[in-house]
């Protein structure tokens, strides 16, 4: 019999790396079908993205009323994305919801209620205590998830540490860690550095090019280190930003005036590896402004893992972990002379050199697998 699933999401699906993987994982299960509801924000965007039919995209219109505090106008976007979700979602009758984000938890709950479905909660962070939260809607976050948390059927997070703090805090769960890692491709047993960046850019051979990847913003992600270091005369390599943010044009003002300072638009997901790949050093030390963040394994310290980049992170539980057990670089702490020293160091280093480890635990062929692994399980017992 075919079995119905549906996820839900407060971003623009079509353009979530994340959500993107995992639905494209779970279109492999024989006799399912597959909807997913997010929330269009494409305007947000500057690249294309394959149509996928099954992703309904709802445009929220109290989102448009800017003249209202943000807390009011985000409880209106809430409240209208209840409204749009609850009786289409009722009306497909999913055997599973797979929820991503504490907020929707509410809407999946009335779909479950009136469909028996399974509830699969998909937290990408923790939740709770993330950077940009207010303490109000840190507060409301928290709320959510203690009343409907006997609702959730399996917890799916994106570090040890996060899963750990859920089972402490509120209760144990049936839990899956999925991280949020890059696709291997089968074919391409290793990658094969370019010089993409270098020629972009003009960066004379044997300048060591240092590459930043992500939201590009003020606060929690070390950009203003970055631009201190890298603006002292003392420092003889590049840096190269890529992504988008409201700091993009302080970057690229200040790379006006420095020549190894360079900007860089976002990339399409499927693009990263490729082009970190021209790279030499990753950079993925992130401000501890939350507990997720200190419990935090970003994609992009994946992202320079399988482009083969010498990293330099954050000296956090969960990153230090794979950062030792790989072999991928060196943890440090948040400090612009702490820093330059290391910067300093590396500018000297054969990169060439390091002994290699087998990454495909952190890929997400693995993750995928562990994820279809658990769909059918959930899917057999409905039988």
């Amino acid at each position: 019999m075919n079995k119905k699933i549906l996820h839900l999401s407060p971003t623009d699906i079509r353009y979530d790396s994340r959500i993107l993987k995992e639905l494209k994982a779970v279109r492999k299960i024989e006799n399912t079908t597959l909807v997913a509801y997010g929330i269009d924000d494409s305007e947000g965007h500057k690249y294309e993205t394959e149509h996928m039919p099954f992703i309904k995209v709802f445009n929220i219109a109290t989102k448009n009323l800017k003249f209202l505090p943000r807390p009011v106008r985000y409880f209106l976007n809430l409240i209208e994305a209840f409204i749009r979700m609850v009786f289409p979602g009722i009306k497909y009758k999913p055997d599973i919801i797979h929820c991503h984000d504490t907020l929707y938890l509410p809407i999946a709950k009335m779909i479950k209620l009136f469909c028996g479905s399974k509830l699969i909660y998909d937290a990408h962070e923790l939740e709770s205590d993330k950077a940009g939260q207010s303490k109000i809607l840190s507060k409301y976050t928290l709320f959510i998830e203690k009343i409907l948390w006997k609702d959730i059927d399996i917890l799916i997070s994106v570090s040890p540490s996060i899963i750990d703090w859920y089972d402490e805090h509120l209760g144990k769960k049936e839990s899956v860690l999925i991280l949020n890692s890059p696709l291997l491709d089968p074919s391409q047993k290793e990658n094969i550095k370019n010089n993409y960046l270098r020629e972009k850019f003009n960066i004379p051979e044997g300048k060591k090019i240092f590459l930043y990847l992500g939201i590009i913003s003020e606060v929690g992600r070390g950009v203003n280190l970055y631009l201190d270091v890298f603006q002292r005369k003392e420092v003889d390599s590049h840096i190269v930003f890529i992504g988008y943010g409201e700091y993009v044009d302080e970057i690229k003002k200040i790379a006006l005036n420095n020549d190894n300072i360079h900007y860089h638009p976002a990339v399409p997901h499927h693009q990263v590896v490729e082009v970190s790949t021209s790279a030499d050093v990753g950079l993925c030390l992130v401000e501890a402004v939350s507990l997720s963040d200190y419990y935090c394994l970003p994609n992009k310290l994946f992202e320079y893992a399988f482009s083969e980049l010498y990293i330099l992170a954050s000296d956090f539980p969960d990153i230090k972990k794979i950062v030792a057990e790989y072999n991928l670089g060196k943890c440090s702490s948040l400090n612009a002379e702490n820093l330059f020293e290391i910067v300093k160091d590396v500018e000297h280093l054969d990169l060439n050199n390091r002994v290699k480890k087998d990454l495909y635990p952190l890929s997400w062929n693995f993750q995928e697998s562990e994820l279809l692994k658990m769909y059918n399980n959930i899917l057999k017992n409905k039988e």
